[in-house]
């Protein structure tokens, strides 16, 4: 029951009665009940979660838990006698990593570093050496590359392209190119390797297919291909070229390039073989284009070619000969040359210069690889320089080195024992990590004044004057020896043969250059693209292709016999080959066309009359022929005209 309020306005009396509550009042009073209901269960709700998140912070950012729950995580997964051991070694050990070794504190005193102990001792006379003696003056570039590449390696290519071939041929029966393919010889190889450096570097057209063109203008033909190879001769030694044996037991498949490893590793043993590098070394990674489907593939985005496999190529400064290289296919779980203080990069540096340790050579790298640790351990280990630019982030750079602004010229550098770390403004800081030229005078370098328009004399640390001179080499062996273009229909296992082909003749560009010089008085300079276009003439030699005529159908015997059709059993009759595909034309239907197209050569193919194709052919003229009714049977058109285009 519910009490209101009356008033009663005849009398203008005012009273208090009792009323029952109707079922109007009833219908507004129960929504508002429920929104108050579920107000206050939501926050009930808000209440409770804020009440959990509160909770939960307080006890991972206590110390005491964290601590808890660290040592219990560490109970379950160690076991006891690991831990015990792991305790033992640490109380008895008395060695510390060169990054433990480290003096802590970095001062502009360079006292600590000689001059003397960075000279450059050389084991051998710097530049070529061995070279046999039938390598004269007046060899040809193909007697060079035959240091590097030599017969072993022809015949390796040989004997496995024909072994392919049969593989091919016995996994699928209905390859074409294996099916009529031919054993190739070691000239035949020769001569394919002269025409594929050719197609190249010297002249370069979309598709293979191109080159054996004969419809060409006489301005873009290049009819000298064709003497050598036919166009599917050619094709199909290109797709069949192998240097490994695929039903070889012993073959390490789990090594991802290991369709290319022989001829690679091969490489590598011979490459320092025959050449002694001079003191400066540089180190950089290098691109073999390609947009192939494969797990190392990677994408640079400021280099110039930002896909395909990266290498890492360890060159002379000088001349950009390769005297190591390493080709990148992921990370390797067994790498037995891994250091874990330096990390992979640093590892990587490590190995590829081991040959040349304990020589005082200099090796120049970019901030990829460069660190304070690495520079340590190259140092007191291996007795090699390092000269590069770092990253301010790297572990045990030097903090109070960095700086955000500089005028333009000056410079800081500061010592950690024969370890020292530079910064030199040119257009905006620029850091170096060295253990050479640290204690030589700043030098004088020309840069280009955006005020004076013209370029100005800036001064410099000897640091930054070296790596700038001695870092390229890497950089011009990868933009001389590039491949020009990238064929997504390559299969990538030759795309690095060729690039290892190109690595070996500019060795051998190079150890020409020592023989004879490049740059002669009174002589045009010897550039690399004319060594390369002589070597092509030189593997092709003599070698042309066969002379035999490709077997084809007389046009006379179809003329003589097409129309004749005497006798009690009819001589024609139409059949479905088993060998038909869908690409055979009609020849009465191309006859027709061919014509019209010759009288009207500017005119489309929805003008033209239209080529059917078909999978039936006559027995006796073995012609493919359309075979309907009326104007559409060319079979009994064929057959029974003289001139059936009509």
């Amino acid at each position: 029951m519910t009490v209101y309020a009356i008033t009663d306005t005849k009398k203008g009396r005012t009273g208090i009665a009792p009323t029952y509550l109707h079922t109007t009042h009833l219908t507004f009073t129960l929504p508002v009940l429920y929104l108050s209901f579920m107000s206050f269960c939501f926050s009930i709700y808000l209440l409770k979660f804020f009440i959990y998140v509160y909770s939960w912070t307080l006890f991972y950012t206590s110390f005491r838990f964290r601590e808890i729950f660290v040592y219990c995580l560490t109970e379950t997964v160690t076991s006891q006698p690991a831990k015990r051991k792991r305790r033992n070694e640490k109380s008895h050990s008395t060695t510390r990593s060169p990054a433990e070794q480290l003096p802590p504190t970095w001062s502009h005193d360079c006292s600590s570093y000689l001059s003397a102990d960075a000279e450059f001792v050389p084991s051998h006379n710097t530049g070529p050496r061995s070279l046999p003696d039938s390598l004269q003056k007046d060899s040809g570039p193909s007697e060079y590359l035959n240091l590097f590449w030599t017969d072993d390696v022809w015949c390796m290519l040989v004997e496995n392209t024909n072994r392919h071939a049969e593989y091919v041929r016995e996994e699928q029966p209905s390859c074409y190119v294996a099916k009529k393919f031919e054993p190739v010889t070691v000239d035949e190889m020769k001569a394919f390797f002269g025409c594929r450096i050719a197609i190249e570097c010297l002249v370069q057209k979309d598709r293979y297919e191109q080159y054996w063109r004969v419809k060409d203008s006489w301005l873009t033909q290049t009819p000298g291909f064709g003497k050598v190879f036919t166009r599917d001769r050619f094709l199909a030694i290109w797709s069949l070229m192998h240097c490994v044996d695929m039903r070889d037991c012993t073959v390490d498949k789990t090594d991802k390039i290991y369709k290319s490893r022989p001829v690679f590793d091969y490489l590598m043993e011979k490459f320092p073989l025959y050449y002694y590098p001079e003191c400066e070394l540089s180190l950089d990674e290098g691109m073999i284009p390609t947009k192939n489907a494969l797990s190392f593939k990677q994408y640079i985005k400021d280099k110039p070619i930002r896909w395909g496999i990266k290498t890492f190529l360890l060159c002379e400064s000088k001349t950009g000969y390769i005297v190591n290289a390493s080709v990148y296919t992921g990370k390797s779980v067994s790498d037995t040359s891994f250091i874990e203080e330096l990390g992979v990069t640093g590892s990587l540096v490590v190995r590829l210069s081991q040959p040349y340790h304990g020589l005082n050579y200099c090796l120049f790298t970019d901030r990829f690889y460069t660190s304070v640790t690495l520079a340590h351990y190259l140092l007191e280990n291996c007795h090699t320089r390092i000269c590069g630019t770092a990253m301010t982030n790297r572990k045990l750079f030097p903090k109070c080195l960095i700086r955000k602004k500089m005028d333009r010229g000056t410079s800081e550098i500061v010592f950690n024992g024969s370890v020292a770390v530079a910064v030199w403004c040119d257009k905006r800081p620029i850091y170096f990590v060295a253990t050479k030229y640290i204690d030589s005078p700043e030098v004088s370098v020309l840069r280009y004044s955006a005020q004076e328009h013209k370029r100005v004399p800036v001064t410099c640390p000897k640091i930054a004057q070296a790596y700038n001179s001695f870092m390229g080499g890497t950089d011009r062996n990868d933009q001389v020896t590039k491949l020009c273009r990238i064929r997504r229909h390559y299969k990538w296992p030759r795309r690095l043969l060729v690039k290892f082909f190109m690595w070996a003749v500019y060795n051998a560009y190079i150890i020409h250059d020592y023989q004879v010089p490049h740059k002669r008085s009174g002589h045009r300079y010897v550039t690399f693209h004319s060594f390369v276009s002589l070597l092509c003439h030189e593997l092709v030699g003599a070698f042309r292709r066969s002379a035999t005529p490709v077997s084809r159908r007389p046009s006379n015997t179809v003329i003589d016999t097409r129309l004749i059709n005497s006798g009690s059993s009819p001589q024609h009759l139409a059949e479905r080959s088993a060998s038909a595909t869908s690409n055979q034309r009609c020849a009465v239907c191309s006859e027709r066309y061919n014509r019209a197209k010759r009288q009207e050569p500017s005119a489309t193919s929805s003008v033209l009359p239209k080529r059917t194709k078909t999978v039936y052919r006559c027995t006796a003229c073995n012609v493919y022929l359309c075979v309907g009714s009326g104007k559409d049977n060319c079979f009994a058109k064929y057959h029974s005209v003289v001139e059936y285009w009509r």
